[in-house]
């Protein structure tokens, strides 16, 4: 069963599970709204999600539920697919996705799609900002910032689908090196990670050694 942790007295999150496989699934009470970073793909995550105000305050608070998908990997998206089949029922008002991820699933009545091509910032009770993060996992991956904490989804892993060794592409890994090092906060909060917070340095020193090992003339990066 998966566990829900506190981080703050404002961010929370269910833990993943690898039985199915689903992400971790984040919660942030702003002021006028949950901020919500991924949906997993188990019923857990989907009761995490629509219990929100009786799971983590003393009331149940009407606020709005936004939600911000990293990428389109079905651990990390599944239940809103599920919800656009009618499956289950997951109480959301708002989606900001990348553009590749839109794709995987239509309009949804009476959620509103916002298709995020430029960083964005909200100021609601805690400073929240959207953004493009270019990496080697998948296309058209967004983090959340949230004060001191960058949500990164799976963006710091490899290519899917080459099985080991690892593989990253050279040119993106360099953006998103430099991307990473241009952020203020210092915690780092990595997918499928038990625990989920790493220190930022020991984030960037890992994606440092593996571009290290470039080739002259060669896109890709066996690590």
């Amino acid at each position: 069963m998966p566990k829900i942790v506190k981080l703050t007295d404002r961010i929370h999150y269910l833990q993943m599970s690898n039985d199915p496989l689903s992400a971790d699934v984040v919660a942030v009470r702003g002021d006028s709204a949950w901020w919500i970073f991924d949906v997993g793909a188990c019923d857990e995550a989907a009761q995490f999600i629509n219990e929100l105000p009786r799971i983590l305050v003393d009331n149940s608070v009407n606020l709005a539920k936004n939600v911000v998908i990293s990428h389109f990997h079905r651990d990390h998206l599944l239940n809103v697919q599920r919800m656009c089949s009618g499956e289950i029922s997951l109480d959301i008002n708002a989606l900001y996705v990348g553009a590749y991820t839109s794709k995987t699933f239509g309009e949804i009545e009476g959620v509103a799609k916002n298709v995020v091509m430029e960083p964005l910032a909200f100021d609601d009770g805690v400073q929240i900002q959207i953004l493009p993060m270019p990496n080697s996992h998948a296309k058209g991956s967004l983090a959340l910032i949230v004060d001191d904490f960058v949500f990164l989804g799976d963006a710091t892993y490899p290519m899917v689908g080459h099985g080991a060794p690892d593989v990253y592409n050279v040119q993106i890994l360099g953006e998103q090196i430099k991307l990473l090092k241009s952020l203020k906060p210092t915690r780092f909060c990595l997918s499928h990670k038990r625990g989920l917070v790493r220190d930022k340095t020991s984030v960037i020193q890992f994606l440092e050694s593996v571009y290290a090992r470039r080739q002259k003339n060669e896109n890709y990066i066996v690590a």
